[in-house]
């Protein structure tokens, strides 16, 4: 069966987790208690809760064949455990520089760079120019300085994308303005024929706005300003994806001293995910246009 998707913070998945909490359970088991399909053929059962968990955070394969589930750190724990302080997950924190036009459509990613932020601590950071097969307008060459000849060369979308699902694997994907760097990546994933990795994702500007009320704008330069935060090659993925993460690290701590210490807290706290964009963009951030969902998104 394909094309079927669940939200990673969805009802059947809360509902997963809380099962796990007792045992680890085969997929056969999750697709009757929770999918309501007893009896379900294995080799199905096995891929409708792939689905479901893959890429959940703190859920993971149990069994030599990988064909059943737990709660990390072990069986027996309570759901609870699922639900850990904000600095024990895991982010990937992504900014991608676009040819412009629109994600699945003409825009194409030229540049990507991804910054591992692990218990409150900035990592390595991946970053690649990509050859996107295509010549880059001018006015975005003027804004990111990247033009098309430094791209000859550099690896198509779909020579990195293992590499670039393996460091989004079992990670919040977290951007300035979420939905459109995660609208890039999913679009250059499929047109490279590949799964799209799953897992909840958290935009820093929807933080901003709850975070940072009295702040008049939200757009990068000016949250990394309010936190004394130096962007380094602006409009370059790597360079924003740096001071994007030390945003998070700020942000998190933040959400920490207001009480919001576990993801369902932040969640909660953050409100509802909106499911449309709030108008258009006044600027232009490689070829960022077109509507914004900036929330705290968590649909495939």
């Amino acid at each position: 069966m394909t094309g079927v998707h669940f939200a990673p913070d969805g009802v059947l998945v809360r509902e997963a987790v809380r099962r796990l909490g007792g045992r680890p359970r085969s997929s056969v088991e999750l697709a009757a208690e929770v999918l309501g399909m007893p009896g379900c053929p294995p080799a199905m059962a096995r891929r409708l809760v792939a689905q479901l968990l893959d890429g959940i955070p703190g859920v993971a394969r149990d069994g030599e064949d990988g064909d059943a589930w737990r709660l990390a750190g072990g069986g027996g724990r309570t759901a609870k455990r699922a639900a850990r302080g904000l600095r024990d997950l895991r982010y990937a924190v992504v900014d991608v520089e676009t040819s412009g036009g629109v994600a699945g459509g003409n825009g194409r990613i030229v540049e990507i760079a991804i910054v591992d932020v692990d218990r409150g601590a900035i990592g390595g950071c991946y970053s690649t120019l990509v050859d996107a097969g295509a010549a880059i307008p001018p006015w975005i060459t003027r804004l990111t300085g990247i033009r098309t000849e430094m791209t000859h060369g550099a690896p198509s979308f779909s020579q990195i994308c293992d590499q670039v699902r393996g460091r989004l694997r079992g990670r919040v994907f977290v951007a300035h303005n979420a939905a459109y760097d995660w609208g890039f990546v999913r679009a250059e994933m499929r047109r490279a024929g590949a799964g799209v990795p799953r897992g909840p994702r958290l935009c820093t500007v929807h933080m901003a706005r709850r975070l940072l009320p009295g702040l008049e704008r939200r757009g990068l330069d000016s949250v990394a300003d309010y936190y004394g935060i130096e962007i380094r090659e602006r409009h370059r993925a790597r360079g924003d994806a740096v001071a994007t993460a030390r945003i998070l690290v700020r942000m998190l701590a933040d959400a920490e001293r207001r009480g919001w210490t576990t993801w369902p807290a932040l969640r909660e706290a953050l409100g509802p995910i909106p499911t449309h964009g709030r108008g258009r963009r006044r600027g232009r951030r490689s070829g960022r246009q077109g509507h914004v969902n900036d929330g705290m998104s968590d649909a495939t």
